[in-house]
């Protein structure tokens, strides 16, 4: 699993080496999602939560997903894709 996030606002440190948003928030690098997906990859990329999908911020988010799909290609750039639980890949 692939997080592509902004920049984090790590506006003032607190106990335990964490940090504080300016909106009194804690800040987490993975956004609280590695216990779910222990092997996450953060891609940090320029822009704020709306704008980073707008111009000129998204040539670069759509760089990162393009590269991320490009690495889950399989053997000889054929996809490797989820099977779902009691299917097989015929399904």
């Amino acid at each position: 699993m692939t997080l592509f996030r902004p920049r984090l606002d790590r506006h003032w440190p607190v106990s335990g080496g964490n940090f504080v948003s300016r909106e009194r928030e804690y800040v987490f690098e993975d956004n609280q999602w590695r216990p779910l997906a222990p092997k996450l990859e953060v891609i940090e990329v320029p822009g704020d939560h709306d704008s980073m999908v707008l111009v000129p911020n998204v040539s670069v988010l759509a760089r990162h997903i393009g590269d991320a799909l490009r690495a889950a290609d399989g053997p000889k750039g054929q996809a490797v894709g989820f099977v779902w639980p009691n299917r097989t890949a015929a399904e």
